[in-house]
């Protein structure tokens, strides 16, 4: 989390009311927030676990440096939770109570808050695309969206931490849950875990404002989605050889974001009389 302070409050203050700070040790990563974050936690929130960053570590590895920690502490359960996501009543305690009977990974389905019947965030089954489990249903995923899920600590005993420094952003939730599915642990998401969790801004926005001059220092860019070495790396975690033949997809989208800003540009631009 870095200088989300009232998204951060509003997260809490859900926990709070849904009384997780009675059945759960809350820890916040604290990737060098400079927005009062940390003043606001230790005034409103005494019993919330802070984990320092140094600014750098973005999703991926504020999640690995928080397992690390948990994992210190002798945590049964691990759960991953977005500070934008705000979980529905009793959310948590199914994915809990699933992630224990299973020993695996359990997650929910995220839906938009502007817009109930959309859903932002779920998981995928390889041909299937995202998946949109009902009510009660729980449906078994090969790659899950890391913002409302629960590890079982078996998951980390038997193939260790989610990989946050080599996937630092984007793909480290998709590559840990297909690490789980290869090693036969369950991987699923469930129907009646819901929260609420706007679309990624940036993912609505990249391709819509973005200077066309900017779009090529998107690869070199670590929060990017086309940030090239996670690209890489995801690429390879999931198809192995055949991302030697993925590869030219990459290319294909860099340029083509690339023409649709020039496109947009020359669209915005005022005609001359």
């Amino acid at each position: 989390m870095h200088n989300r302070r009232e998204v951060t409050r509003a997260c809490l203050t859900r926990l709070d009311q849904q009384g997780e700070f009675g059945r759960s040790t809350v820890c916040i990563v604290d990737d060098a927030c400079t927005d009062g974050t940390r003043a606001m936690l230790a005034a409103d929130f005494p019993r919330v676990r802070t984990v320092d960053g140094n600014g750098s570590l973005f999703w991926g590895g504020g999640i690995l440096e928080g397992m690390k920690y948990a994992h210190a502490q002798g945590a049964e359960i691990f759960f991953w939770l977005n500070d934008d996501c705000i979980p529905e009543q009793g959310a948590i305690g199914l994915l809990v109570d699933r992630a224990r009977e299973t020993h695996g990974i359990c997650g929910g389905v995220c839906y938009d808050p502007a817009d109930p019947s959309v859903i932002t965030y779920s998981g995928e089954l390889f041909g299937h695309g995202t998946l949109k489990p009902a009510a009660g249903e729980i449906l078994p995923v090969d790659m899950i969206n890391g913002n409302l899920v629960a590890v079982h600590r078996d998951v980390v005993d038997r193939i260790g931490f989610i990989p946050g420094d080599r996937l630092p952003h984007y793909g480290g939730d998709s590559v840990y849950s297909l690490r789980a599915r290869r090693a036969g642990i369950p991987c699923e998401v469930h129907g009646s875990a819901r929260a609420t969790n706007p679309p990624n801004p940036y993912l609505s926005r990249f391709g819509i404002d973005k200077p066309a001059r900017l779009v090529w220092k998107e690869p070199f860019r670590t929060a990017s989605i086309l940030y090239w070495p996670t690209y890489w790396r995801f690429l390879r975690e999931t198809f192995g050889w055949q991302a030697y033949l993925r590869w030219p997809f990459y290319i294909k989208r860099l340029i083509g974001h690339y023409l649709r800003a020039r496109r947009r540009q020359r669209q915005q631009q005022p005609l001359k009389s």
